[in-house]
């Protein structure tokens, strides 16, 4: 059977198109890498509970390739007790025109450099309507179940990842994510850290900090996949 070269052309144009559609479709709407830290103005950190020596600092370890990276430092002296916390704000968020929280995916590399394991970290985010926290907090996302009893001690940064929509599930939060500003807040709990202490010298970084939006296929993604597929019957045939 001869497959006719024009035909060919036409799908293997539209599975481009739709792959190249798909691809423009994911942005960064938040980035921070720690590196450009200043004092009082990002990033302040607080403790509670049975800890002690606790510091929240940026570049007191390093984070990938030898960057600042965001790191706690501190001793858990109570068993299942205590908290150590860091935050910043992000206003006039661009980008998040998508109102669906499944869409939005959060990544950061983490590594825990003394002391034991962190079974889970809890990860909040809060909503501002307006530029810089005006008005009310319109809502939030949050878990004390984000797994990251993968990263072992002593052994490295480790990507973790999640995504928003089922962070807010689990959280059972209201967090919209259309709002200008975004404030995100990391928390690392005594009772989920690997036998729920007490530990002396617990040190963790997170580094390289992202919220994308990464859409579902589009129709012409799909139109594109099908595309590949009827050219790939029509190569069977010849």
């Amino acid at each position: 059977m001869k497959t006719n070269v024009s035909t060919i052309k036409l799908l293997t144009a539209a599975m481009v198109a739709g792959f190249v559609g798909a691809a423009q479709g994911q942005s960064t709407i938040i980035s921070d890498n720690f590196d450009s830290y200043t004092a009082g103005a990002n990033w302040f950190g607080w403790a509670g509970g049975d800890v002690a020596n606790d510091t929240v600092t940026i570049g007191a370890t390093t984070g990938m390739g030898g960057s600042q990276g965001l790191t706690w430092q501190t001793d858990f002296t109570g068993s299942y007790n205590g908290y150590v916390a860091a935050q910043d704000g992000f206003g006039a968020v661009s980008g998040n025109t998508d109102p669906n929280l499944n869409d939005y995916v959060v990544t950061f590399d983490m590594a825990v450099q003394n002391g034991v394991a962190v079974n889970n970290l809890q990860l909040n985010i809060g909503g501002w309507l307006n530029q810089w926290y005006s008005g009310a907090e319109q809502g939030s996302t949050g878990s004390d179940q984000l797994n990251t009893s993968s990263v072992g001690v002593g052994t490295g940064f480790q990507q973790i990842t999640v995504n928003l929509g089922a962070l807010n599930t689990a959280g059972g939060g209201s967090f919209n994510p259309l709002d200008q500003t975004w404030q995100i807040q990391f928390q690392l709990n005594g009772w989920e850290i690997a036998g729920g202490g007490p530990v002396t010298g617990e040190e963790v970084t997170i580094d390289n900090l992202q919220v994308q939006v990464v859409p579902e296929p589009t129709t012409l993604a799909l139109a594109g996949l099908g595309a590949a597929g009827l050219l790939a019957i029509r190569r069977r045939k010849v």
